[in-house]
C-alpha cells in the first residue's frame, strides 16, 4: 500500500508540472505555422499544443550543433530531439550540425581478475575525466560499441574531451549465470574490490592502462549506466568515489543512494515495460532524487517521454535510406500502427508477433536485413518511451557529468 501510495503522489506530481509547462498559454482553437530546418516536425499547431522537433540525420563524426530561431520556447535548444509548448503565433526554428573531432574507439583485451576481458576505449590527448559505460542485462561491451544510441554519447562525451572505457560483467564473459539469478549481469554484491570480480575487473583493467601511460590517473571517473549498468553505475560509483554518475532505465539500488554521496542523474523512459522498472521503478528513481537532494547530494531526474515518428526517423543510424525509411512508415501507418498524429499506437514487440504472424502485411519491413529491422525497431523503442538507451538526454549527460548541479 506505501508503495502505491507513493506511486500516486509521483504521478500527481508528474501531472502537475505538465499543467505548469502550459500555464501562460490560454487555450485556443486557432493554429499557427512550425517552420523547421534541417530538421522535422513542421506543420500548423494549435495554442498549448506540445510541439516535437528532430534535427536531421547526422552520421560519421557529425554531432548535433544547436537550435536556433525562437529557440527560448525550448525545453533544451541543444539536443537534437526537444519539445515546446505552441505559443500564439508563427514559429521558426533551424537545426545545426557540425562535424565533431575525430576518433577511434580501440578494442583490445585485457587481462582482468581471472580472464582476459574484452575492452573498447577512446582516450583524447587531454581528457579531463573517464567515464565507463555500463550493459544491462544480456547485454555485452560489443553492444554498447555497436549500438546507435550508445555511438551518440560516445561522440559527445569524446568532443567534450572525455574518455571513454567500456567492458563487460563476467557473466556475459562467461556466458554462466554465476549466481543463478537467472540473468547475464553485472554482480552487485558484495560491495569490495576484490572478491566482487566485476568490481575487480573495472580496478584491474583502470590500473592497465594507468600503467601503460593511455589513462591519467589524476582525473575524475565517472559512470553511464542501462538498466542493470544503471544498478551497477550506483555500486560502482560510490565503491570507487566517482565523480558523478548517470543511470538510464534505473532506479538503482536502495542501500547504495540512501548512503551515497555520488551526485545521480536519473534518465528514466516514461513508458517503460521492463517488469524490473516500469512505472514503480520511475516512481522510486524519482523519490531517490528527491531524497538525495534532501540531504545535500546533487541530483536531477529526466524522462523520455513519447513523441511521434516522421517518415525519416528509420534512416536516422544510417542503416536505411530515406526512402526505405519512407516506405517502412507509409507500411506501418497503413497497418494502423501509426495514428493520425504520427504517434506509435503501440510497442515495439507487437510489431514483431504482427511481423511474424502475417508477414505478407508488411512487404517492405519483410524485405529489410536483419540489422535494418533492429534498427527499425530500436527507434520504436525509443518513440514510445520504452525501456531501451537513447540519445535524447545526451548534452543533459554531458552537462551533469561536467557540472552536476551548477
Amino acid at each position: 500500500m506505501k508503495n502505491l501510495i507513493s506511486i500516486s503522489l509521483f504521478y500527481l506530481l508528474i501531472t502537475s508540472c505538465k499543467k505548469e509547462a502550459g500555464a501562460g498559454v490560454a487555450p485556443s482553437a486557432d493554429s499557427f505555422t512550425v517552420t523547421i530546418h534541417n530538421g522535422y516536425g513542421s506543420g500548423r499547431y494549435r495554442t498549448g499544443d506540445t510541439v516535437h522537433l528532430f534535427a536531421r540525420a547526422y552520421t560519421g563524426d557529425q554531432v548535433f550543433g544547436i537550435w536556433s530561431g525562437d529557440s527560448s520556447l525550448l525545453n533544451d535548444a541543444g539536443e537534437w530531439h526537444t519539445w515546446f509548448i505552441m505559443p500564439g503565433k508563427n514559429v521558426t526554428l533551424t537545426g545545426t550540425v557540425r562535424t565533431g573531432d575525430p576518433f577511434t574507439l580501440r578494442y583490445e583485451q585485457i587481462m582482468g581478475k581471472d580472464r582476459l576481458k574484452p575492452v573498447y576505449y577512446c582516450f583524447p590527448g587531454e581528457h579531463k575525466g573517464i567515464v565507463y559505460l555500463l550493459h544491462g542485462t544480456g547485454g555485452s561491451a560489443a553492444n554498447i560499441a555497436n549500438d546507435y544510441e550508445w555511438q551518440q554519447l560516445i561522440k559527445e562525451l569524446v568532443n567534450n574531451h572525455f574518455a571513454v572505457l567500456i567492458t563487460e560483467a563476467e557473466e556475459a564473459t562467461t556466458g554462466v549465470d554465476e549466481n543463478g539469478d537467472g540473468k547475464i549481469r553485472w554482480a552487485l554484491l558484495p560491495y569490495d574490490s576484490m572478491s566482487n570480480v566485476d568490481n575487480a575487473n573495472i580496478r584491474i583493467i583502470t590500473n592497465n592502462l594507468y600503467t601503460r601511460g593511455i589513462a591519467n590517473r589524476s582525473v575524475p571517473r565517472y559512470a553511464v549506466g542501462m538498466s542493470d549498468g544503471g544498478f551497477f553505475s550506483a555500486a560502482l560509483s560510490f565503491l570507487y568515489h566517482f565523480k558523478a554518475e548517470v543511470q538510464y532505465c534505473s532506479q538503482g539500488s536502495t542501500n547504495v543512494l540512501q548512503n551515497t554521496t555520488v551526485p545521480v542523474q536519473f534518465c528514466m523512459a516514461g513508458s517503460d515495460s521492463n517488469p524490473e522498472v516500469g512505472a514503480a521503478g520511475n516512481a522510486a528513481a524519482f523519490s531517490f532524487s528527491n531524497s538525495l537532494n534532501a540531504r545535500g547530494v546533487c541530483s536531477k531526474y529526466l524522462v523520455n517521454e513519447r513523441s511521434p515518428v516522421y517518415p525519416e526517423r528509420f534512416s536516422r543510424s544510417g542503416q536505411l535510406s530515406d526512402k526505405q525509411s519512407a516506405a517502412v512508415f507509409t507500411e506501418l501507418k497503413a497497418n494502423g500502427f501509426i495514428d493520425n498524429k504520427n504517434y506509435f499506437s503501440t510497442s515495439a514487440d507487437a510489431l514483431t508477433a504482427a511481423l511474424q504472424s502475417d508477414p505478407a502485411a508488411f512487404p517492405v519491413l519483410k524485405s529489410l536485413s536483419l540489422n535494418q529491422k533492429l534498427a527499425v525497431l530500436e527507434q520504436i523503442h525509443i518513440a514510445v518511451a520504452d525501456h531501451h538507451i537513447y540519445s535524447d538526454y545526451d548534452r543533459a549527460t554531458i552537462r551533469f557529468l561536467t557540472g552536476q548541479c551548477q
